[in-house]
């Protein structure tokens, strides 16, 4: 019980500071599609070996493309095990690199949030609080993720009928091939 009670409490600090945060990121924000984009950052739960593999796929398909390609993926547990090895395009944080609200914090995060990306997608099907902070505060110019309602982070998002992360990369491919190419440059 205590123990919900102080998860509570951080969970509503963590919004907090959230929500402050989102004020302050001045981006340029602009539309791309999978064609314009020149950059691409990739958020995701890392956790499961299962949707690593489908998100290094995704993220590979779009490599072969000539795409500037970084995925960064958050591990919910505390310690790396070894399919979590940093390689050209991925990166992992864990919990060890979060504060005591959920905020995400290390150099690879830092790159990571000030790169401008012409497209970042979210790809976490779940609410996962430290990746929103990413998305959120991302200087991205146009930005992809779920529909989550009071969320206004995105500058698109995709609401699946199918909960899976399988589901929502086929759901991100799809509306990201359908933006007119007039209106994203």
């Amino acid at each position: 019980m205590q123990i919900q009670f102080i998860e509570n409490i951080k969970q509503k600090v963590g919004d907090y500071f959230f929500k402050r945060d989102l004020k302050h990121n001045d981006r340029i924000r602009e539309v791309h599609n999978l064609n314009t984009a020149q950059s691409i950052g990739i958020l995701y739960d890392a956790t499961d070996l299962k949707d690593m593999m489908l998100v290094s796929e995704f993220a590979n398909e779009l490599f072969k493309t000539n795409k500037d390609v970084k995925a960064l993926g958050f591990v919910n547990k505390n310690e790396l095990t070894h399919h979590h090895m940093p390689m050209l395009q991925f990166d992992f944080f864990f919990l060890k690199d979060l504060n005591w609200y959920y905020k995400p914090q290390n150099y690879i995060i830092k790159n990571f949030l000030e790169k401008d990306y012409d497209i970042l997608i979210n790809l976490c099907t779940s609410n996962c609080v430290p990746v929103k902070y990413l998305a959120g505060g991302s200087r991205a110019k146009f930005k992809v993720g779920k529909y989550e309602q009071d969320l206004s982070i995105y500058d698109m998002m995709i609401d699946v009928k199918k909960d899976t992360l399988s589901a929502l990369i086929n759901e991100v491919k799809h509306y990201l091939n359908l933006i007119n190419k007039k209106n994203a440059s």
